[in-house]
């Protein structure tokens, strides 16, 4: 996450992703579906069998990722997890990053819409090692 509401894949592993959206992730690539999260994370989608350039999920994911969507998914009503714990992992990352580079607790907070205290309490907390579900197994 850069802002609030914008993710990147910067140090994302797509390992750390729910098996559903790492399916997802080899149709249209990390990015398309991290922009696909941002706007569909915990509901169900329909895929066009066809896509045209004007189409909404052209708009949100590209023109390429959404094509590859529909080549892959046609027809699908696709569920889109939320993908709430990996993403955290990718937010707390960037924010440790951030403030290691000089960024302040306050400026932290506004970026990524949190409140000072929960970025003192990410700061303060250990990074993880692992992926959170290879315990499972």
């Amino acid at each position: 996450m850069t802002a609030k509401g914008t993710l990147t894949s910067a140090q994302l592993d797509v390992r750390d992703l729910p098996q559903s959206l790492q399916r997802i992730v080899e149709a249209i690539g990390l990015k398309a579906t991290l922009a696909l999260v941002s706007h569909h994370g915990g509901i169900r989608v329909y895929v066009p069998k066809t896509i045209k350039p004007g189409h909404r999920l052209t708009r949100q994911i590209g023109l390429h990722g959404a094509r590859a969507l529909a080549a892959c998914f046609p027809g699908e009503l696709l569920f889109v997890p939320r993908a709430a714990g990996a993403l955290r992992m990718l937010r707390n990352t960037e924010i440790r990053e951030q403030h290691a580079a000089g960024h302040s607790a306050a400026r932290l907070a506004r970026r990524f819409g949190l409140t000072e205290r929960q970025v003192f309490t990410i700061l303060g907390s250990p990074e993880p090692t692992e992926a959170p579900q290879s315990s499972l197994f």
